[in-house]
């Protein structure tokens, strides 16, 4: 791998240029490129793991018409029934953050999912915990009002679990850490039946191509539902789609070095031309971090270069970045978090200024203002990048109230 992969910094391309100017006016260019056949060794703060790996949080942000989204975990996070999810709005237009997570009005220890059907407005799915065997989902379109919809069965501890469709339809990846399966909702997230389970799919002829470890996201594409998939087979990124009453190995094939990565497809995020993969690849010595993305109804995919982790490193959050691609924040175990942005029509990686310690996600507001969301036990920070790209400005913090012991 090393002989492929690159390190150290490189001058940005044009469409990092372009980004930076169209998304944060006069922000500097302090950029990393990632070059069209190599691949950039990233790190991050403190040790966190013992082995190269690539993991994906349930922190994340999203985006609608009513303004920015966030998730994050905060209270004991060492201590399950003392960790408490939060789900903090700031309206369009606005600067500050508030915590709407008691309009949930569920206990949140497991962790929220979250989907949005095309920006109009926001799904939320509580994982279950505490003896809860099914996921409560609520919805809203203003953040003022929410409506419950139909309960899904217990939504699985993965970001991308829960997908909605432009029409209406909704994807849901649930199980209960032995049998996973998809379910599908006709429109408006009610009458859930089953469409898909792990053990059937992997049982067939292209599941057995992928050597299905797990199912992993569930998303769409140009009207096509997507199943995705952690796979023990080298270079084969398992995503899958229906084909009449069966389904299709439609993943993009990895060329060399990956050909004998295992893979797991981390999410399937839906942008504005169409959808990305985010693919972790796990080697015997080292771990990396690829994205695939398609537009139109073809499902033909074009491939980002790889980011190599070095050393114990993982994606601690990954999101949309409005009107570019994704982002993925990536930290590691001696230097400072990365962020880095995917341009999708470049299928470049870039990466910005690095965030706070401690930054849990990133929010990128569709007007080119970039937050990093840090937290700390009962402390919630808004860091802004200003400074024309060169640095972090404290904007506000919070603090939550959570009554510790309340789970137990």
């Amino acid at each position: 791998m090393s002989t492929w992969a690159q390190s150290g910094r490189a001058r940005s391309g044009s469409w990092a240029r372009r980004f930076l100017a169209e998304a944060f006016a006069l922000m500097a260019l302090g950029a990393l490129a990632v070059s069209g056949c190599g691949a950039t060794t990233v790190a991050g703060p403190t040790a966190r793991a013992r082995s190269a790996t690539v993991r994906a949080s349930l922190a994340t942000s999203a985006e609608t018409s009513a303004g920015s989204w966030a998730v994050v975990a905060m209270g004991h996070l060492g201590q399950p029934l003392n960790t408490f999810w939060q789900l903090f709005f700031r309206p369009a237009g606005a600067s500050a953050w508030s915590d709407r997570a008691s309009a949930l009005a569920v206990a949140t220890n497991g962790g929220l999912i979250v989907a949005t059907q095309s920006g109009k407005s926001l799904a939320v799915g509580i994982r279950s915990a505490n003896n809860l065997s099914y996921s409560p989902l609520i919805v809203t379109s203003d953040a003022r009002s929410w409506l419950p919809a139909e309960p899904v069965g217990a939504l699985a501890d993965q970001p991308d679990a829960l997908a909605i469709a432009a029409g209406g339809e909704a994807l849901a990846l649930v199980g209960d850490g032995r049998a996973a399966q998809v379910l599908v909702s006709a429109t408006g997230l009610t009458s859930w039946r089953a469409l898909a389970s792990e053990s059937a799919l992997a049982a067939s002829p292209p599941g057995r191509a992928c050597g299905i470890v797990s199912l992993t996201a569930v998303g769409y594409s140009a009207g096509h539902r997507l199943i995705g998939a952690s796979c023990r087979r080298g270079g084969v990124v398992g995503i899958f789609t229906e084909h009449g009453s069966t389904w299709r190995l439609v993943g993009p094939g990895l060329l060399q070095p990956f050909g004998h990565s295992s893979t797991e497809v981390l999410g399937l995020q839906t942008t504005t031309a169409g959808l990305c993969a985010l693919v972790g690849l796990t080697g015997r010595r080292s771990a990396q971090l690829v994205a695939a993305c398609t537009s139109g109804s073809r499902l033909t995919w074009r491939v980002s270069p790889a980011l190599l982790l070095a050393g114990p490193e993982g994606v601690v959050s990954f999101g949309p970045v409005a009107k570019v691609g994704l982002f993925a924040l990536i930290w590691g175990s001696a230097h400072p978090d990365m962020l880095a942005v995917l341009g999708e029509s470049h299928m470049t990686w870039s990466t910005l200024h690095s965030p706070p310690a401690q930054t849990a996600t990133v929010v990128f507001a569709p007007v080119g203002r970039v937050d990093a969301l840090v937290v700390d036990d009962t402390s919630f920070t808004d860091w802004r990048l200003a400074g024309g790209g060169r640095r972090w400005s404290r904007e506000q913090n919070l603090h939550v109230a959570i009554q510790f012991g309340s789970s137990g």
